[in-house]
């Protein structure tokens, strides 16, 4: 494709290129100055009047509230393509996949290590899953069309491409990337569907966060070329096959330390019952939902400043010691009844000395977007666990078992609790609610 540096949408305004962020078999995808748009460059031989109605599709779509880059404008001759939303500073999610030959862990850790790679992929799902529960098909997952923001200590992301967005699937119209495609989209059996986005996105999910494809193991790295389409086509074992194990794989990082068990088995159920029966796979919710949780169970290395799972007693990357932890155990409190334990199981989270952010995730139960919202900050002090809101938010305090009879108020200056044995709610102690038991000996 010839260089240029200008386009012209419909409405008459020129977008200059600033920098080319993607390229792909249906053409190429650029930041235009000032980077809240995007441009999409379709190739030449693209049909202009396919693209205008399929763009005035996507546009009628409600987007409203998930991060994706939504078409905005159709691009005029003599060029074929659109412009679209978008955020500055974010680069592919491919960036956290491409690693270096040497220094792997350093680099795995410079890039955010285990917990930003996790928080990325659970929001990527969020905006994959906001597109499903609007009746559209995403169709190309990959780490190729999953936008990330740039800044270290932000996880942003966002999908791109929408113009392949649609109802209904069609065989005739097989859309994917090479490596990311379910089986029965290679094949050419059925078109792309929920299900197909699913299987892509545990594709991804695993690629992050191992740093190699699920179906490349050392038996197609080693083998013929036509290996490899074996193994997309998914007539080869996978590379954590429970039984099968052939095409085990000897790169990257391992997955018994970068995936949790519950994460280990969401990508087992899809690349193994997944394969030939759709349904058992993985639904993207799951996904999002484990991914999450998998966050919250990470701690903060001291000696590397690498992220890990707190199951493990020392630093996988450097072997230091785990921080000292105070458990913090989300479960439910019903007025006159008190704590119910059991009714619907929680999850604990593990507070060391950078402290915690509950989000509306948290106490709520929230999804999406709106989830992420800071609620309440816990912070360990020398005399025990600060307490405070965020702004606009309220909380309260109290003694397990003493919640009618001793319980305060905390404000965004926060408040000083003993580090076990208390409860923090996020509404008003009279309502049930989540609450937060901190300590060991609750």
């Amino acid at each position: 494709m010839t260089p240029i540096q200008q386009v012209v949408d419909e409405s008459g305004a020129v977008h200059t290129l600033a920098k080319k962020i993607g390229a792909g078999a249906q053409g190429e995808v650029w930041l235009a100055k000032g980077g809240r748009r995007i441009v999409k460059l379709l190739t030449p031989s693209a049909d202009a009047e396919v693209l205008r109605r399929q763009i005035a599709f996507v546009r009628r779509l409600d987007l409203a509230g998930l991060h994706v880059a939504k078409p905005i404008a159709v691009l005029k001759k003599p060029y074929v393509g659109y412009v679209a939303e978008f955020l500055g500073d974010m680069l592919p999610i491919k960036a956290l996949i491409e690693a270096p030959s040497k220094d792997l862990v350093r680099w795995h850790i410079d890039t955010g290590s285990l917990r930003r790679r996790l928080r990325l992929l659970a929001h990527a799902g969020e905006a994959l899953l906001g597109l499903h529960a609007r009746g559209v098909v995403y169709a190309d997952v990959s780490h190729n069309n999953v936008f990330i923001s740039q800044p270290i200590n932000a996880v942003e992301a966002w999908l791109i491409d929408l113009d392949n967005l649609s109802h209904e699937s069609d065989p005739r119209r097989a859309i994917y990337t090479p490596g990311y495609g379910a089986p029965e989209v290679v094949a050419g059996t059925s078109g792309c569907t929920s299900l197909s986005d699913a299987w892509a996105f545990a594709v991804l999910a695993w690629h992050t966060l191992t740093l190699t494809h699920p179906l490349i193991g050392d038996l197609v790295n080693d083998g013929e070329p036509e290996l490899e389409e074996e193994a997309f086509a998914g007539r080869l074992p996978w590379v954590g096959h429970s039984t099968d194990e052939r095409n085990r794989c000897s790169m990257g990082l391992p997955a018994d330390v970068v995936l949790a068990g519950r994460l280990l088995e969401l990508a087992r159920r899809t690349f193994e019952e997944g394969v030939t029966d759709r349904k058992r796979r993985t639904s993207v919710s799951d996904w999002v939902e484990r991914l999450h949780v998998a966050a919250d169970q990470t701690v903060s290395c001291a000696g590397c400043g690498g992220t890990y799972f707190v199951t493990s007693s020392e630093c996988p990357w450097c072997e230091e010691p785990r921080p000292p932890i105070t458990p913090v155990r989300l479960t439910r409190w019903q007025p006159g009844k008190g704590l119910v334990e059991g009714a619907t199981r929680l999850w604990q989270l593990p507070l060391t000395g950078e402290g915690m952010v509950l989000t509306r995730r948290v106490t709520a139960g929230q999804t999406g977007v709106a989830a992420r919202a800071p609620h309440v900050e816990l912070t360990p002090v020398q005399r025990g666990i600060s307490v405070s809101a965020h702004a606009g938010c309220a909380a309260w305090v109290a003694p397990v078992g003493k919640a009618q009879d001793e319980r305060h108020e905390v404000s965004g200056r926060g408040r000083i609790i003993p580090p076990n044995g208390w409860m923090v709610f996020f509404e008003e102690p009279d309502k049930p609610q989540r609450v937060a038991v901190i300590g060991r000996s609750a």
